[in-house]
């Protein structure tokens, strides 16, 4: 049988790791709300946005596929989902396609939803 510690001139302190998991779980919760929002403002496409000049193709177009993930534009170890990087402005709803051509350096931010094709 434990012993009530609450009654101690010192008592207890809760365990940090229980803290620990109250934070993360509301950390999160955050993120889930936040990559809601960029679902609803994406209505579901990729919000990709690639410049066109061709013949008589000018300007950004939409990549418009379906889209399956939330990335994160802000990263790095320990970052994503945390802080700035966890707000649904630092996130664009893309398609499984375009996701790889980030992943893989192909596609470069030039901020929000607007990328360029590295040559």
């Amino acid at each position: 049988m434990a012993m009530d510690t609450s009654r101690l001139a010192f008592p207890k302190g809760r365990p940090r790791a229980l803290d620990k998991a109250v934070r993360r779980k509301a950390l999160e919760a955050f993120d889930t709300r936040e990559s809601a929002k960029v679902k609803a403002r994406s209505g579901g496409l990729c919000e990709v946005q690639e410049e066109r000049i061709k013949a008589r193709l000018e300007g950004w177009l939409r990549c418009g596929r379906h889209a399956m993930h939330v990335h994160h534009l802000l990263g790095g170890i320990g970052v994503r989902g945390v802080g700035e990087s966890a707000l649904a402005s630092n996130k664009v709803h893309v398609c499984a396609v375009c996701h790889r051509l980030i992943h893989n350096h192909i596609l470069r931010s030039l901020g929000g939803v607007r990328f360029e094709r590295v040559t």
